[in-house]
């Protein structure tokens, strides 16, 4: 086993106070990518009567001793995450520049290493990337773990004008960068459906039409009133007018009459 160009190895020198003794040797280093492999101890004696010429007299190396052997199991992490705005809510306004806080919750970390969180923003209703220009909506945060629990934020700015009604969420991974030239991932999380990783735009609201003006009524005409006066070439009018005065004068000559006599016979 080689871990940065050295073997992984380790001695112990004593002095045999019986012909029969039980010693330990112990190996320390670090096993960030060895999850889930097996590592074989392979032993060799030496008598150090003469310090200049030391020799071997017993060994023991067979890669197949189950008592040599140890399981390097997997570190689990266990991640949980919430996805608000900057006042912690889940609801916003569509808008320019939008921000969205991931807040991530890890544990199980191995103190001393250096890892970095990965995350992007998914369309939930198409279960795809937000891609704006071409690019993904996506940030990342690099910590150091000084606990084997943490909790770290990561940000999302981006220009969310067109996002009425839309549901966006969280993905996140999470990489050991013990060796920066070959992170491995360690975790992560990626569920489409988690309500505490998702964020809703309100919808637009719809703006009211206004009421179009109603048409002013056109003033009707006044009717011409029919004129009494007769017309040129028309006598009819006459006739009934010259009929009247007579009736008329015979009324007043008859009354006239009457009145004369009465007058004689008195």
């Amino acid at each position: 086993l080689i871990i940065d160009g050295k073997r992984v190895e380790n001695d112990y020198t004593f002095i045999a106070d019986d012909e029969e003794m039980k010693v330990e040797i112990s190996y320390t280093f670090n096993a960030s990518a060895l999850g889930g492999k097996n590592l074989v101890t392979f032993e060799e004696l030496y008598n150090f009567s003469n310090p200049d010429e030391p020799v071997k007299v017993a060994e023991h190396k067979d890669i197949e001793d189950d008592g040599q052997t140890v399981l390097i199991t997997e570190r689990i992490i266990k991640i949980h995450t919430t996805a608000t705005d900057k006042d912690g809510n889940k609801e916003l306004e569509a808008g320019k520049d939008v921000t969205i806080i991931d807040t991530v919750t890890l544990e199980g970390l191995e103190v001393g290493t250096k890892y970095q969180l990965k995350g992007w923003q998914m369309l939930k209703k198409e279960n795809a990337e937000l891609l704006i220009n071409g690019k993904r909506v996506e940030s990342d945060y690099t910590f150091t773990a000084d606990s084997e629990n943490m909790k770290v934020e990561v940000a999302f700015t981006f220009d969310a004008t067109s996002f009425n009604g839309k549901q966006l969420v969280t993905f996140e991974e999470l990489y050991d960068l013990s060796n920066p030239d070959e992170p491995k991932k360690v975790t992560e999380h990626k569920d489409i459906e988690d309500k505490g990783q998702t964020i809703t735009f309100k919808e637009k609201p719809e703006v009211p039409k206004e009421p179009e003006k109603p048409e002013t009524p056109q003033t009707p005409e006044k009717p011409s009133r029919p004129s009494d006066s007769p017309k040129t070439g028309d006598n009819t009018n006459l006739y009934e007018l010259l009929v009247l005065l007579l009736t008329s004068g015979a009324g007043l000559a008859g009354i006239f009459f009457y009145k004369r006599r009465k007058m004689k016979k008195s």
